[in-house]
């Protein structure tokens, strides 16, 4: 028995159950110490190791239990496996994180992805495993599309000698077929026609743009059931389904080969109330494959691979709808320089939020109330703007198209206009100076004229400017600020609207995040958009840290998709007005930060 010392400082991760470490002297492998080591899973990764699935390396592989770890006195504390690395899954299937998890693939190389899930899934299932918590995170895709399954000690795992089966206690409700919807998962056992749903759902993601396949919408407006909820009463909106119709901007379902949305329709339509109607795994292998051999090229752009059932590029057309956002587009967008301090600030606003997720917050009102917004464009008043400049900068002094002249504006408009020139001529002075020393007297007559010319300008701007103020018209009075609560106002019906949706979560928990608030919280952000100026039209995903109770942490809400900083502080508000069921992860309370997608319009 060798004896391995662990860096607690050389941690490369850590959820609700376990932590993972980096080994020293191998970069090859970590370790998994689990918070609370038991019996049974000593017993699963025994198990594990005894009988591992044979796999093709170049297309599939699986961070599998290596050797088994012990403390000091010989109790279980982990096990070894394989270090694995690479983009998740939905890295490939989001567009937005597409750009940069594979900025050169295409749509033939998520046929290639969805090919070798499916192996991964065939060779577990040949040996009796059960995946059960089947989901996003724990797909990694390598370059060329091989994959990696983690987190294989969550599985469901034969015990042939006491013929039972160690469960899976954890899965994720997006995921989850219609007959297992609201039960707890550690008590029964699964099979692999549940597996095979969740192997579903997980294509078609990756198929059509991340869309699920039981996202949609009411035809003539109205509240849509949670997702469980449309699982369980099987409402596949992709089959000239009467209730429900596809998200509006959702890839079209023509968009897949014949053969793969007749294995679709098997499994959400003929398997909803038959489960062993489902595809297996081998099927799905053997329709990506032959799909992805079917595929062409576009005239326009050699990224765009498409069907040949079809009759003209789809992505091409998707990119017009998108506002010339392409789906491939080939190449990686330029990376974005982060301010200096920025990860320090992150990693402390992150444990100020884990502090706060700690208390439990008191109770929200009934009825939320709102305070009157502070005067407009405080920030103007402390320069001392005159009200002639006001009108140019909007009643919120920073969304108004032409809101970048307000530094100039405030400047040429205030203080004394003799100061004003005299600090432009010794600007102009000390410019004229150092260029001088830098070229040892040397200055051309050009360059001398051309700052001059410089300097004549800059000084016509502000006397016109001091001209012009006047003539500006004056602006609305400001309404007066109130101290107390005011009336929430009441948009007309139609005029916005939001929706909520539950994405995934940081780590698997007991019992899937269910949103106990949606149509008030739906209202608020609706109304928390449209008064800070949002688009007529805004999706996208955000994360937010929620505390055992059920409570978001407002301070916690961030922007995840896409990468612009679109939300507003009044919407990112709003959002942590979010009321969950209280979350537990194997029976013990826990925080855990929950990804939802929000749809305004």
């Amino acid at each position: 028995m060798e004896a391995l010392a662990l860096d607690p400082a050389r941690e490369l991760g850590a959820g609700g159950e376990a932590r993972v470490m980096a080994v020293p002297g191998d970069d090859s492998l970590v370790a998994k110490l689990y918070h609370e080591p038991t019996p049974a899973k000593a017993r699963k990764v025994a198990l594990m190791m005894a009988d591992e699935p044979s796999l093709d390396a170049r297309a599939a592989a699986l961070a599998w239990p290596r050797d088994l770890l012990t403390d000091e006195r010989g109790r279980f504390v982990g096990f070894l496996m394989e270090r694995a690395g690479g983009p998740r899954v939905f890295e490939l299937y989001n567009p937005s994180t597409r750009r940069h998890a594979a900025p050169r693939g295409d749509y033939a190389l998520l046929h290639r992805v969805g090919a070798n899930v499916a192996a991964a899934f065939e060779a577990l299932h040949e040996r009796g495993y059960v995946i059960g918590d089947v989901n996003e995170s724990n797909v990694l895709v390598r370059p060329g599309g091989a994959v990696t399954l983690v987190d294989t000690d969550s599985m469901q795992v034969p015990d042939p000698a006491a013929g039972t089966v160690l469960r899976s206690h954890v899965g994720k409700p997006e995921f989850t077929p219609p007959e297992l919807q609201g039960r707890s998962f550690g008590d029964f056992d699964r099979s692999p026609e549940h597996d095979r749903f969740g192997l579903a759902v997980l294509l078609f993601l990756l198929l059509m743009e991340g869309t699920h396949p039981f996202a949609g919408r009411l035809e003539g407006g109205g509240e849509m059931p949670p997702i469980e909820e449309r699982i369980r009463r099987g409402l596949f909106p992709h089959d000239d389904h009467v209730e429900i119709r596809p998200p509006r901007l959702a890839p079209d379902f023509s968009l897949l080969a014949p053969g793969l949305r007749a294995l679709f329709v098997r499994c959400f339509e003929d398997g909803h109330a038959d489960p062993s109607k489902r595809p297996a795994a081998a099927e799905w292998r053997a329709a990506l494959a032959a799909a992805e051999s079917a595929l062409r090229k576009c005239g326009t752009n050699r990224f765009h691979r498409f069907g040949a059932h079809l009759d003209a590029c789809p992505w091409c057309a998707r990119a017009a709808l998108l506002g010339g956002r392409d789906p491939f587009p080939g190449k990686a967008p330029p990376l974005e320089r982060k301010p200096r301090g920025t990860n320090r600030k992150g990693a402390a606003a992150l444990r100020a939020a884990q502090a706060a997720a700690k208390t439990p917050a008191p109770a929200p009102a009934a009825k939320p109330v709102s305070v009157a917004p502070p005067p407009s464009v405080p920030w103007l008043q402390r320069l001392n703007v005159p009200p002639s400049v006001a009108p140019l900068l909007g009643p919120s002094g920073a969304q108004h198209p032409v809101s970048w002249i307000a530094p100039a504006a405030a400047l040429m408009t205030s203080g004394s206009t003799g100061l004003l020139l005299l600090s432009l001529v010794a600007v102009w002075v000390a410019f004229t100076f150092r260029l001088t020393a830098r070229t040892r007297g040397r200055i051309s007559r050009h360059t001398f004229d051309a700052s001059a010319a410089m300097l004549v300008a800059a000084i016509v701007v502000v006397v016109a400017t001091r001209l012009l103020a006047p003539m500006l018209p004056a602006p609305e009075p400001l309404p007066p600020a109130t101290s107390g609560p005011v009336a929430e106002p009441t948009p007309a019906p139609g005029d916005a609207r939001a929706r909520l949706e539950l994405v995934s979560t940081s780590y698997s928990v007991d019992s899937p995040p269910v949103l106990l608030n949606q149509a008030e919280a739906e209202r608020l952000v609706a109304d928390a958009f449209a008064r800070s100026g949002m688009p007529g039209w805004w999706k996208g995903v955000v994360a937010v840290l929620v505390r055992p109770d059920g409570t978001a942490v407002p301070g916690s809400v961030t922007q995840v998709d896409p990468k612009d900083a679109t939300l507003t502080i009044e919407g990112a508000l709003a959002l942590g007005s979010m009321r969950f069921r209280p979350l537990t992860r194997h029976g013990v309370p826990t925080s855990v930060m929950v990804w939802m997608r929000v749809t305004y319009e």
